[in-house]
């Protein structure tokens, strides 16, 4: 496998006041970092387009319209590879990961050049029980697909690609572009 070469990737619909104060956790990384656009609205794209005129790490991309967290980050990754990146850390854009995380998810990458590291979420007491249960739920379906209890947190947006293997299987299966990306390609990676 070639040298470890990183990038950011940051899918973004309607969070443009959030990601500045993202972004300023993330710009000591010094990793070069691709912003996808999701069809978001007129502020947000403004204030993505500002940020990325700013800030010479960043390469902006846009989709025309509304296409899905799974789509934002399935162009992310073609970009990345388009590139020459070999792994992509993708975070949300809102700021809810733990920028302190990812020296340890990058090294993790860098000693497992082919799998896919995935951020596992802490939750205190003050979880909403819905939001819980619907987790739990959806982790038991991740096991019986899978026969494996590996997969510690299927839904968790913190996490690094290995791009050679995720694009070879995003150009051989479908894999959904919404929400269920997530899920879907972990289980399938």
């Amino acid at each position: 496998m070639q040298n470890f070469q990183p990038c950011l990737l940051i899918p973004v619909y309607n969070h443009g006041t959030l990601l500045e104060a993202t972004w300023s956790r993330l710009r000591a990384f010094n990793l070069p970092c691709i912003l996808v656009d999701d069809g978001s609205d007129v502020a947000t794209a403004d204030a993505l387009e500002n940020l990325a005129h700013t800030e010479p790490l960043i390469t902006l991309l846009r989709l025309p319209h509304n296409s899905g967290k799974g789509a934002a980050v399935m162009r992310g990754i073609a970009e990345a590879h388009q590139r020459g990146y070999t792994h992509t850390l993708q975070i949300d854009a809102d700021g809810q990961h733990n920028t302190d995380d990812i020296p340890a998810l990058l090294a993790l990458a860098e000693k497992n050049p082919s799998a896919l590291i995935s951020g596992a979420p802490q939750y205190g007491n003050d979880i909403p029980k819905a939001r819980l249960y619907g987790r739990y739920l959806t982790h038991f379906w991740v096991w019986v697909e899978t026969l494996s209890f590996d997969i510690v947190d299927s839904m968790c947006g913190f996490r690094v690609y290995p791009i050679v293997p995720t694009r070879n299987l995003m150009q051989h299966t479908a894999i959904g572009q919404r929400m269920t990306f997530d899920i879907d390609i972990m289980v399938r990676l």
